[in-house]
């Protein structure tokens, strides 16, 4: 399998080499238009040049024109009167040039000699001519003539166009050799970024094997402070291991806490059991005993009926009925009242009439109906106070309490499954922690917001923002 690193390299290498090579290609090409261009501005320069000095000097001055005239890897043929009075090259070069070049019908008498050289010199212009230069076989050149006093010159300017390719040849040599050396030292410094920009990845994973291996959800992976998205990889599998370790505990916790709940009216139900058994009991003593009975197998059933419950919310597709929030409320408060009453709690109601939510209304119930047994529950004395309100277009359900209160560390996990916010068990606040996790549920499910607010040892305050019917 080839690493993410090796991939990255591959791929690396592949673009920077794509992008030499075409660079490459496009220089190449550039040079080489240069270098013709430049010939040409050579020969024009050189020309305007020459053709000064034969009409300004005097034949022995031409014939060392080449003292005066740098003429580099130029050939120069300057005829006067049809006989060669210059050139820079060898006798041999220079006569093969010429019939290269010979366009004069030797059979042909002239009754005009320079009429007719110029004549053949404009015709000759005419075939061969490309941009004001003439190409034959493997020069380029200016031909032209000049007329002084009664002397007719011929002027061959060119340059042969193999120097010009070995110049190109040689920049282009130039060019691959450069391009080479920076593709291996951009392979280099790409390999040290790619492996340093990679390091973080390779920690993480060694971080995830170490884990994976020693089975631990309170270890961590190593910080990454990059700034960048390994950072927050990192920091996101943290926070889900933190998740997941937070996860087990609530389930160790729940497991501790079904089985007591499950153990204890269990167990009471046996001992009363064993107790009638063991004697001749009056109808009086069999009634209290049948009456405990009934009290724990219905806390059983309470329990059960919460698991099943949270099992048909995920699976369950909810109908969005509407329901009577104000009619619910009341239904809940005559459920609670006689508690609400042994306590001695102040109930304050500020209820609107009429509010009609998008609600089921078996689900709504079991809603209202843990918020305030709930606050019921956790308030020895003081007051609750429950509101519902239009606003807008939706319709708020409120309810406080002067209760124990929630930690602030404690509010992000409330809504959790089998979380407790009061981890030592007491007779008085039984339960599993499913409460508040199935309220939560259902409220998503009916697409209603539930916030909370608490301060310990001060009480809570939650909130419910519905849907209002017609919407």
């Amino acid at each position: 399998m080839k690493s993410v690193k090796l991939k990255l390299f591959i791929s690396y290498a592949i673009t920077i080499f794509l992008i030499l090579f075409f660079m490459s290609i496009i220089s190449m090409f550039f040079f080489k238009q240069n270098a013709q261009n430049n010939s040409l501005k050579v020969l024009d320069t050189s020309f305007l040049e020459i053709k000064k000095s034969i009409l300004n000097n005097n034949d022995e001055y031409i014939k060392n024109i080449n003292e005066e005239i740098e003429l580099k890897e130029l050939f120069l043929i300057i005829l006067k009167n049809d006989k060669v009075l210059f050139s820079n090259q060898t006798r041999n070069k220079t006569s093969l040039i010429l019939e290269e070049i010979d366009y004069k019908d030797e059979d042909k008498e002239y009754i005009d000699f320079e009429y007719q050289r110029k004549k053949e010199i404009d015709e000759f212009y005419d075939d061969n001519e490309d941009k004001g230069y003439i190409e034959l076989d493997d020069y380029v050149m200016h031909i032209n003539y000049l007329e002084k006093k009664n002397d007719f010159y011929e002027i061959y300017l060119g340059i042969d166009e193999n120097y010009v390719q070995k110049t190109q040849e040689e920049i282009d040599k130039i060019i691959v050799s450069v391009n080479s050396v920076l593709f291996v030292l951009l392979m280099i410094l790409g390999y040290y970024l790619i492996n340093k920009t990679i390091s973080p990845l390779k920690q993480i994973l060694n971080d995830l094997q170490i884990l994976q291996k020693k089975q631990d959800l309170g270890l961590r992976l190593k910080a990454q402070n990059t700034g960048d998205e390994f950072e927050q990889l990192s920091s996101t599998f943290n926070i889900m291991l933190e998740g997941i370790e937070n996860s087990v505990e609530n389930i160790k916790q729940f497991s501790s806490d079904a089985s007591h709940e499950l153990k204890t009216p269990l167990t009471i139900i046996q001992g009363e059991i064993e107790l009638c058994l063991q004697g001749d009991k009056s109808k009086e003593e069999l009634k209290i005993v049948l009456e405990k009975i009934d009290k724990e197998q219905k806390g059983l059933q309470n329990i059960i009926q919460d698991f099943l419950l949270l099992a048909r919310l995920d699976k369950e597709v909810l109908n969005q009925n509407s329901a009577s929030l104000d009619k619910v409320i009341f239904d809940c408060i005559e459920l609670n009242l006689e508690n609400i009453e042994e306590k001695n709690l102040e109930l304050q109601l500020d209820i609107d009439e009429n509010l009609e939510v998008l609600f089921d209304e078996k689900y709504l119930f079991i809603v209202i109906n843990n918020l305030l047994s709930n606050a019921v529950k956790y308030t020895k004395k003081g007051f609750i106070k429950v509101l519902a309100k239009k606003k807008n277009t939706a319709i708020v359900f409120e309810i406080y309490d002067s209760g124990l209160g929630i930690s602030k560390d404690d509010i992000a996990n409330i809504f959790e499954r089998f979380f407790r916010v009061d981890k030592a068990r007491t007779s008085s606040t039984s339960g599993v922690g499913l409460g508040l996790a199935i309220v939560k549920k259902i409220c998503d499910r009916f697409d209603s917001i539930i916030e909370v607010k608490s301060e310990l040892h001060k009480g809570s305050h939650f909130s419910i923002t519905m849907n209002k019917k017609g919407i």
